[in-house]
Formats: structure tokens, sequence, C-alpha cells
């Protein structure tokens, strides 16, 4: 199961280093930081950058989340399970399918293609094929598409890279 390990901003890169080193193998499978690859134009030159997706947040698969709640009291900084009323949640499945489809087996999500046609947007290919439907806005300018997803126990706004190649 996922969970949702809550540190400060700017220090999610140490955080899942210090996981990495300081937790035994046993305690968990993975941990992630999603990041998208943004599309950002400065001086006429358009680049991709990866930014974090859910800032102040790294993911940790495990199946046994007590001992990597114990193993964390050894991190440095401040670094915590989300829990509810001392209970730790684990992402639901709806929630861990979604975003296990926007980042794969990778911690990035990269960029989708699509077309419009009429009012309706139609994804070719990439992490958001099939999910059409929880795209709110598309700002084709910056390359993002604004989806909604139930995460951490609420509706989240998350911004995903997104290629609209026409408009018929």
């Amino acid at each position: 199961m996922w969970y949702v390990i809550w540190t400060a901003t700017g220090r999610e890169e140490t955080c899942k280093k210090q996981i990495e080193n300081v937790c035994s193998p046993a305690s968990y499978l993975r941990a992630v930081i999603p990041r998208r690859k943004v599309s950002q134009k400065k001086n006429g030159i358009r680049r991709y950058v990866e930014t974090k997706l859910f800032p102040s947040y790294v993911l940790v698969e495990t199946s046994d989340v007590e001992s990597l709640a114990m193993e964390l009291k050894n991190i440095e900084g401040f670094v915590q399970v989300l829990n509810h009323e001392g209970s730790y949640m684990p992402l639901d499945e709806k929630e861990s399918l979604m975003i296990s489809k926007l980042i794969g087996d990778g911690e990035t999500v990269e960029a989708s293609i699509g077309y419009v046609e009429g009012d309706r947007i139609i994804i070719t290919d990439g992490p958001l094929e099939g999910m059409e439907s929880q795209i709110r806005y598309i700002d084709r300018h910056k390359r993002i598409a604004y989806i909604e997803m139930q995460l951490f126990d609420r509706m989240t706004e998350v911004k995903v890279p997104l290629e609209i190649v026409e408009k018929l």
C-alpha cells in the first residue's frame, strides 16, 4: 500500500535519500517524489523542466507501515506519516491507481498527447489516455492540463503536461 510522508517543502529529496539510507529494505518497497515535466519558454527557447507534483510529500510503498514509522524517527528534520486520529492512512485503491497510472514505474508524469474536437478533448497517447473526463481545464499556451482527483481525503487539482497537437 502507498502511504504519504509529509516533510518540509524543499526537503523532499533529502527525505527520500534518508529513507533509502536509514530505513531497512524490509520496511518499504520504494519511495517516490512524483514529478511532472513542464514546458517553459524563456527568451524564445522552449525547454522542459521537472517540478514536484505534490510539494512537501514523499510517497512510500510499504506493507508494514508501523515498522516504517518507527524507522522514520531516526531521520533528521520533520518527517511524518500522514495519519488520522493516530491511525496511519494509506492511499485508497482509487488514489493508488491514479498515481500509478500517472507516474508508471518511474517518478515523472510524462506529457500526454491529444487533440481537441469541438468541445471534447481526445487523448491519443500518455498517462491521461482514458482519463479525459477528469480534465477540468487546458492551458494550451503552458501545455498543461488541470485534472481533478481525490487525494489525501479531498479533491485536489493537479497540473500535468499535455500537448494538444491539433484543434478540429
